[in-house]
């Protein structure tokens, strides 16, 4: 796991080197344990790279990695967890290696396969590779995107690197202008691969590029629907399979040459996770690479929470070789550095973030590199508020009148037992798909403020079309595993997978998901909708899979909580620092956002305020006080009246 930028020059000018090491080492926070740049002989092609690692701790690991002679060089973020297997298959064929790095293989593999490399991986990753002798660029992003990388190409030269920071380094004549149709993206980030950098873009998940003599092709290598596997007949030899996959996917991923740890919400899917190793690492016949006495689970705790999941967090520890490392949080001790940190790492901000990145922070001060997670099954197994609904529209064919769909409202109001409209809006937006429904936001707004907002300078609206990734064709798939297949390879899942990147990099820690192993994945969208939601209960397949290894009283839960900061937390702990800065001078003669408005604003809804909204009155204290941040070194009167407004339409 590791930051990695790149470089090449088509304008004829050489890359400076000293330039090269400052663009590598703004993203020293993915790689503290050393980094280091490769330039070609003619000086137009460069790399770096930081590394955190986790296979082979000697220097034989250092990056950017040559191969075959000097022909093939690398830039790689990520794990081939399945490498070793690889390179028994390459060393029959004739391959020789001087390390026992995962680079080293995957440096291989394409020697040997070319693209096709691709299938054969089960891992993460991000990486760039320049062969010398086509002068070719080949750079790969894995199949769900839990490995990101960002790129700019124009006329002169094609930029990429881990991080959108990064971009933020080069030479002032590099850096790329603000994007205004990021003003779009930022209430509703849920799959966009736009970004607030003029024609930077993220690669999407299972996509690769290839750029020869300044020609760039790319392509989607990869989709989920095409690789479907066949399944058994009977439910019982389903789950046995399932179990049998899930197994096979934390082993894979306990293969390290450093310490492991996992965090532990209390929930279903980190349990599962947390329970399935522990089981995987007292079994003397599995063979581990590295192996402690205990097993390390983080487990955070919000003061004064009084819905805390605590004890379901303990009773899967309980009897068990785990060592819980409880984290206290308190918002009162969260000091306006950390906040500025947290949004400075992750670009973006939500209630979250903050106690991620202290869980983090502190598996790193225990000299822990990687850390399981629980990420993916909500949008593959039907683990969202809304997907036991959704999977009605299959029983009820609601858009034929309006009483269905006011049916469907009425399930959604019993099941959530309040009347949310964000969560109105919510549906809305999964209902009618992201497009339309950014462009209908976008309409709503003009409406409402009628011609304050110069909406059209910028083309905002017809911007709007552009904000998403192209999808698959899923008209075989049904209304519920239709949505599933969305939420979990455009938004969704993507978007939490590049927020869980960024925070557990800031601190120099890999997360691992078993959830998200390839062979898994295929399984799953092979099984049908009644596998997943049935009985009862979501994720049905798992929770059946589970019966003897994670607790009865996790297994039959149904109030599903996950990690998430407890409502209005922030709200009543960090009022008073909220209120200091809006009452600042800056923030009320700011020119950048509309100080005014938004302080009184929050003045009028300080009382019922959500996390969600506090998190975004933050994001603005933050870039009218945080100097690094880059979108502050780019001022535009009219943003001012973007952010006011995408803030009062939220609320």
């Amino acid at each position: 796991m590791c930051g990695i930028v790149g470089l090449i020059r088509f304008d004829g000018k050489e890359i400076n080197e000293n330039q090269l090491k400052i663009f590598t080492h703004s993203l020293h926070h993915r790689g503290p344990d050393g980094s280091n740049i490769y330039l070609d002989k003619t000086k137009s092609v460069g790399f770096g790279h930081t590394r955190t690692v986790t296979f082979d701790t000697s220097n034989n690991g250092i990056q950017p990695m040559s191969f075959m002679s000097g022909r093939y060089h690398i830039t790689f973020n990520g794990d081939i967890l399945n490498f070793i297997e690889i390179r028994e298959e390459l060393k029959e064929l004739g391959y020789n290696f001087k390390s026992d790095t995962d680079t080293e293989v995957l440096l291989a593999a394409y020697a040997k396969w070319g693209e096709d490399c691709q299938y054969k991986f089960n891992g993460d990753w991000a990486f760039a590779i320049w062969d010398d002798y086509k002068k070719n660029l080949f750079i790969s992003r894995d199949r769900f995107g839990e490995k990101p990388i960002y790129y700019l190409k124009n006329e002169k030269y094609f930029i990429f690197a881990s991080e959108l920071k990064a971009f933020m380094s080069l030479e002032k004549n590099l850096i790329p202008e603000f994007d205004h149709s990021f003003l779009l993206w930022l209430g509703y980030n849920y799959g966009s691969l736009n970004s607030f950098l003029k024609d930077v873009v993220l690669l999407q998940p299972g996509h690769q590029i290839n750029i020869n003599n300044k020609n760039i092709t790319k392509k989607k290598w990869w989709s989920t629907i095409d690789h479907l596997v066949d399944i058994p007949k009977k439910y019982d030899d389903q789950v046995a399979h399932f179990k049998e996959l899930f197994f096979e996917s934390c082993k894979l991923r306990l293969r390290s040459d450093v310490p492991i740890a996992a965090s532990l919400s209390g929930g279903l899917d980190s349990s599962s996770v947390c329970s399935v190793t522990e089981e995987i690492r007292k079994n003397p016949k599995n063979i581990l690479r590295h192996r402690e006495r205990q097993f390390n689970v983080f487990i955070c705790e919000f003061s004064g929470d009084q819905s805390s999941e605590k004890h379901f967090a303990q009773d899967v520890v309980s009897n068990k070789n785990m060592v819980p490392n409880h984290i206290s949080i308190n918002a009162l001790n969260i000091t306006p550095e950390e906040l500025n940190k947290v949004q400075f790492d992750n670009e973006w901000i939500d209630p979250d973030s903050i106690p991620v990145s202290i869980m983090y922070k502190n598996i790193r001060n225990m000299g822990i590199r990687i850390c399981l997670d629980g990420a993916g099954p909500d949008d593959t197994l039907g683990g969202l508020w809304e997907d036991p609904y959704f999977a009605l529209i299959d029983e009820v064919n609601f858009f034929q009148d309006s009483k269905r769909f006011k049916d469907l409202m009425n399930i959604k109001n019993e099941m959530n037992n309040k009347n949310d409209n964000s969560k109105y809006k919510f549906l809305l937006r999964k209902i009618i798909g992201p497009n339309k429904f950014s462009k209908l936001t976008t309409y709503f707004n003009i409406l409402k403020n009628g011609n304050i907002y110069n909406y059209d300078k910028y083309n905002l609206i017809n911007k709007s079309q552009d904000l998403y990734p192209e999808e698959d064709d899923l008209t075989s798939l049904n209304h519920f595993d239709k949505r599933s297949y969305k939420q979990f390879h455009y938004y969704n899942n993507p978007y939490n997978l590049l927020k869980g990147d960024k925070l557990s990099m800031s601190h120099g820690v890999a997360a691992r998901s078993p959830f998200m192993d390839a062979n898994l994945v295929r399984y799953i969208f092979s099984l049908s909708s009644s596998t997943k939601i049935g009985e009862g209960f979501t994720k049905k397949i798992l929770r059946d899979s589970m019966k003897n290894i994670v607790p009865n009283n996790i297994l039959s839960r149904k109030d599903k909580k996950g990690f998430s900061s407890p409502p209005n937390w922030y709200g009543k702990n960090l009022n008073n620092y909220i209120l200091d800065n809006l009452n600042s001078s800056d923030f009320l003669n700011s020119n950048i956002f509309d100080g005014k408005k938004i302080k009184r604003d929050y003045e009028n809804k300080s009382k019922y305020i959500s996390s969600k909204i506090v998190m975004k009155y933050i994001q603005i204290l933050n870039l009218t006080s945080y100097k690094n941040v880059p979108i502050i070194r780019l001022k535009d009167p009219l943003m001012a009246e973007r952010m006011a407004n995408t803030i009062a339409t939220v609320m």
